[in-house]
């Protein structure tokens, strides 16, 4: 049992979402720490998004074979 199931949901809710915020941050923030290639190669490699995955490519000039391609399926 925890003590959250006795809390409002709202309150629950609102904490969430500042710590999603706060792991975000660290993240991106670590990500950067390796340069700004590898902040934006992990940033599309989380995404489901096709089009952000397939944009990184074409900003990077990324290729098939490439160290940070990533695979996409055109849209």
């Amino acid at each position: 049992m925890s003590f959250l199931e006795n809390e409002n949901e709202m309150v629950i809710d609102t904490t969430y979402s500042e710590i999603g915020a706060m792991l975000v941050e660290d993240w991106v923030n670590a990500n950067l720490d390796e340069g700004q290639l590898f902040a934006d190669f992990r940033f599309a490699e989380m995404s489901d998004s096709n089009y952000l995955k397939g944009r990184f490519n074409l900003f990077y000039d990324l290729n098939v074979g490439d160290q940070y391609y990533l695979e996409c399926e055109e849209e």
